[in-house]
C-alpha cells in the first residue's frame, strides 16, 4: 500500500470559495500494484458509512441520476472500481445519459470521510457539503498526490481511496457529477463528529476527574 500524505491540502483549500469553511484532501492511498484493489480504511481509523452491500443508503439518502451497480459492470462505460469483488456493488453516476448528477446523505456529521474512487477521470466532480452549508467542488484533476485522472480502470495511480478532512463543521452530504460516463465509487468510511450531548458527557466526566485529583492533592489542617 502506497500513502500520499498532507502535502498540497493547503493549496487545495486555496482553491476552495473565499472565506468559507472548506474540506481538503488530507491523504491518498493506493495498492502496492495494478490491477489495483482498494486499500481499506482501517489505517484511517475511520469506521464503515456505505458499502453498498452490509451497508446501505436508507429510503431517500441517495438521489438524482445513478446506480447501485452490479461488479464488474460495463467496461468503458461505467466499470467497478478496480478490485471489487464481482457480484459486489457499486455506486456509479450517471446512469440514465452520458452526463448527469447525485447526492448522497451520510447521515451524520463527519470531521473526515474517504472513499474508494474508481477510474479516475478529469470530468468527474465531487461536492463536499458541510453542517454550515458551505461546500467545497473537487474534479479528478484537482486531486494531486501522484494521482493520473486518466479514467484508467486497473491502474493503481487512477484506483485511489481518497481520505478527505473537513476544516470547520463536519461533512453531511456529497454530490458526485460527470460530464461524461461515469463517475464509479464505493466504500464510504469516516470518523464521526460526536454529538452535542456527547460532547457534554465527555466534559463532565473531565471536571469530575478534576475534582476528584484536587480532593486527593488537599491537605488537611489539624488544630494542635
Amino acid at each position: 500500500m502506497r500513502m500520499y500524505l498532507i502535502a498540497g491540502a493547503v493549496s487545495l483549500a486555496a482553491i476552495a470559495a473565499p472565506g468559507a469553511a472548506t474540506v481538503v484532501i488530507s491523504n491518498v492511498m493506493s495498492s502496492a500494484g495494478s490491477p489495483a484493489t482498494d486499500p481499506g480504511f482501517a489505517s484511517l481509523g475511520q469506521t464503515l458509512i456505505y458499502d453498498f452491500d452490509t451497508v446501505s443508503p436508507a429510503a431517500g439518502a441517495l438521489t438524482g441520476d445513478y446506480q447501485i451497480a452490479t461488479a464488474p459492470g460495463t467496461p468503458g462505460v461505467s466499470a467497478a472500481p478496480s478490485g471489487t469483488a464481482a457480484g459486489t456493488h457499486y455506486l456509479t453516476v450517471p446512469i440514465a445519459a452520458s452526463s448527469g448528477n447525485a447526492t448522497l446523505d451520510l447521515g451524520g456529521e463527519f470531521k473526515n470521510v474517504s472513499l474508494y474512487w474508481g477510474s479516475v477521470d478529469t470530468y468527474n466532480t465531487i461536492t463536499l457539503y458541510q453542517a454550515d452549508g458551505t461546500h467545497t467542488d473537487i474534479t479528478g484533476s484537482m486531486i494531486g498526490f501522484g494521482v493520473d485522472p486518466n479514467g484508467n480502470q486497473t491502474n493503481n495511480n487512477s484506483n485511489v481511496r481518497v481520505n478527505f478532512t473537513a476544516l470547520g463543521r463536519g461533512i453531511t452530504s456529497i454530490g458526485f457529477d460527470s460530464t461524461q460516463f461515469a463517475f464509479e465509487t464505493d466504500t464510504f468510511a469516516g470518523t464521526a463528529v460526536p454529538e452535542p450531548a456527547t460532547w457534554a458527557m465527555m466534559l463532565g466526566g473531565f471536571g469530575l476527574l478534576g475534582f476528584a485529583a484536587r480532593r486527593r492533592s488537599a491537605v488537611k489542617v489539624v488544630a494542635a
